[in-house]
């Protein structure tokens, strides 16, 4: 997984994070249980997020509808809104735009 990104400071600051994640394995999601990949050190989300649908190589049907989610406490989660086996070496890249003040 690469993440990338900037606090923009302000009252309160936007954090702005770039996602590419490349799954290893195979793996079956459950609808809207998010699946926890990494967690924002120091800052806590103060408000709405911003959360673009992923860009992926998966199965044509269910391209546009997974996301990149934000949690309050700063986890960044990948959320489907149903239940999906996504293939080995698949690839998922987003975005994420949240409110954000020092934890």
């Amino acid at each position: 997984m690469y993440l990338s990104g900037a606090i923009l400071p302000g009252s309160p600051s936007i954090a702005v994070i770039s996602i590419v994640w490349f799954s290893r394995g195979a793996f079956s999601t459950r609808s809207w249980t998010p699946i926890l990949l990494a967690r924002m050190v120091g800052w806590k989300v103060t408000g709405a997020a911003v959360h673009a649908p992923c860009a992926e190589n998966i199965n044509y049907s269910d391209l546009g509808a997974n996301t990149f989610t934000v949690g309050t406490t700063g986890e960044i989660n990948y959320l489907t809104p149903g239940n999906m086996n996504i293939g080995a070496g698949s690839w998922h890249r987003g975005c994420l735009i949240a409110p954000v003040v020092p934890a």
